[in-house]
Order: structure tokens, then C-alpha cells, then sequence
């Protein structure tokens, strides 16, 4: 049993201590204010704890976001040293190789992908929100690197297509420097040997002795193999591509076929003295567009004889 404390007051009209009487509605009323005061408190300070400490959940969701920025962060930082690289290394580069590959070059403009952005989208990123910063940069890399993965293609089919026009091009002589005795006419206008006045002259002669190996001057296709009715003799023509083509006459012997396929370097006859010839030499003759060009301006005169040598070897192994 739970003893209450007894309450006394002084009378004065009796001059007693009277004790003191609560009724019921009014203790219950005490009670109920008690209990709602105590409620208060618990609602306030429920309030003020999630406001300022948080519920465990919202703090783990704090923590998730915080490292997700953190990653957005290094995310951003490193899209940054993208688009530098891009602009600063792979941009300059792409169009230094066009120029080598006689391309037109891209615009800077063009390459950036519209990078300016809007005034809203302008300021929006002054507000720092780095969502939308780090997809911004994301769109641009995107359509940067999509233009310039076109770009490298086009490079890449271009410097096919080079390298292979470099390889056709007839670009060394037809008769090795070691048996070489001397070039007897070049090109340009001279004196006609049989008839002794000036005519074109259309090649380079190249005199050796008889017998000695005549080599392609570049990849290509045969096209004439047969005797000369021009004065030629036993003639040899090659179809370069790209508008180039070569031709050797006064052969003593032919090596190769009509529509054979020759590299640069092979043994395709011998050096004779067939046809209209004064002595044993090698007529040489470039053409492009089907006009005569002088040779001079397509063979490799720096060549060294081992060099020379080596561009013969590989050549004939590679029909071996």
C-alpha cells in the first residue's frame, strides 16, 4: 500500500493545523497535466534529436550519399583530365596527321562538341551542383570521343591507302648501283642517236652489260610484255596504281607474265639490246596519268647499296 504524504495548513480562526484535502477531480486533473507535460517533453525531444543527430537510418543514408560524392568528385576530376588530354594531346595530334595525310584538319570549334552550354545551364554549374556538372562533362567526353573515334577511322583508312600508293610508287632505280656502268641519256629533250636531231627523250638510260637483273621499280600489275613496235624491243610495262605506271625496254630476256601481279624489287628480265639501241642498256620510263614524268623525280637516289640490296633480297624470298 502507497502512503501519500499528508499536507497541513495553519487555520487562524481555529489556530490549528488542518490537513489538507484534495478531491479526485481535481487531483485527476493534476495528474492528466502531469502526464501531458511528461508527453510533451518526450515529442519534443524526439523532435529535436532527429532534427539535429538524425534516426540511425537517415545517418547511414548520410554517410551513403557523402561517399557518393566522393566518388562523383574523383569522377569529375578525372572526365577533367580527359578533356584536357583530348584538347591539349589527341586533338593537335589527330590533325597533324591530317596534314602528313594531305587531309583537311577539324576545327577546334568543332572538335569542343558545343561545350559553351546555355545561361540556366551556366548557372546551375555556378551553383556548384556537381551532378549535373559530371554529367554535363560525361555528354561532351561522349560526343568528343565519338568524333574523334571517326576521325581515327578515316585516318586509319587514309593511311592504308598511303601506305600502299608508297609501296606502288616506283621509288628506286631498276638496275642495282653495283652494276651500273653509267646513265647515258636522261630525261628531257636530246639528240636522236639514229637520226641526229632533237627529240623528247622520255626516260633515263641505264647502261650495264647484258644479262644483268632488271627490277621493279614498285608494287603493281603487269600490263605488256612483248616486243616493242615503237623501237623499244623486248618491253615490260607496270600498271602502279594511282595513276602511276613504269616502263622497261630493250630487254634481253622477259621474267614475268601479262597480269602478273610484281613487288618492288623482283627480278622481272635482263638488260639487253633489243630493239632500237646503239649498245646494251636499260630504257626507263615513268608515266603518270599516262604522261612521261621525269624518273628522277620518284626513285630514291639516297638509297645505299646495302639498303638497295636489301629491298632486292626480300622481294625475290618473298616469291621464292
Amino acid at each position: 500500500m502507497i502512503f501519500r504524504k499528508k499536507k497541513y495548513r495553519f487555520n487562524p480562526n481555529t489556530l490549528l493545523f488542518e490537513e489538507i484535502r484534495i478531491d479526485k477531480k481535481r487531483r485527476f486533473r493534476r495528474i492528466s497535466l502531469y502526464l501531458l507535460g511528461i508527453l510533451f517533453f518526450i515529442l519534443i525531444s524526439g523532435f529535436l534529436l532527429n532534427h539535429f543527430l538524425g534516426s540511425p537510418e537517415a545517418r547511414i543514408l548520410e554517410k551513403q550519399v557523402a561517399v557518393l560524392n566522393k566518388q562523383m568528385q574523383v569522377l569529375y576530376s578525372k572526365g577533367k583530365h580527359f578533356s584536357t588530354a583530348l584538347r591539349n594531346d589527341v586533338f593537335p595530334k589527330d590533325n597533324h596527321y591530317r596534314t602528313i595525310l594531305q587531309m583537311d584538319t577539324v576545327p577546334y570549334t568543332y572538335r569542343l562538341a558545343g561545350s559553351g552550354g546555355s545561361a540556366a545551364a551556366d548557372g546551375i554549374s555556378l551553383n556548384s551542383n556537381l551532378t549535373y556538372q559530371l554529367n554535363n562533362l560525361i555528354n561532351k567526353l561522349d560526343q568528343q570521343l565519338q568524333l574523334q573515334s571517326g576521325s581515327f577511322d578515316i585516318l586509319y583508312k587514309k593511311a592504308l591507302e598511303h601506305s600502299t600508293q608508297l609501296v606502288n610508287l616506283p621509288a628506286i632505280q631498276p638496275v642495282s648501283q653495283n652494276d651500273l656502268i653509267m646513265i647515258s641519256s636522261r630525261f628531257g629533250v636530246r639528240s636522236d642517236p639514229f637520226f641526229f636531231f632533237e627529240q623528247v627523250h622520255n626516260g633515263i638510260d641505264f647502261v650495264t652489260t647484258v644479262g644483268k637483273n632488271v627490277y621493279a621499280t614498285g608494287n603493281g600489275t603487269v600490263t605488256f610484255v612483248q616486243y616493242s613496235r615503237t623501237g623499244y624491243g623486248n618491253e615490260i610495262v607496270i600498271d602502279h596504281m594511282f595513276g602511276f605506271g613504269s616502263r622497261y625496254g630493250h630487254l634481253d630476256t622477259i621474267l614475268v607474265k601479262h597480269g602478273e601481279m610484281v613487288k618492288r624489287g623482283q627480278v622481272i628480265g635482263t638488260v639487253g639490246q633489243t630493239g632500237r639501241a646503239t649498245g646494251p642498256h636499260l630504257h626507263y620510263e615513268v608515266m603518270y596519268e599516262n604522261k612521261a614524268v621525269n624518273p628522277s623525280f620518284y626513285y630514291d637516289s639516297s638509297l645505299t647499296r646495302e639498303e638497295y640490296a636489301q629491298i632486292i633480297q626480300k622481294a625475290n624470298k618473298d616469291i621464292d
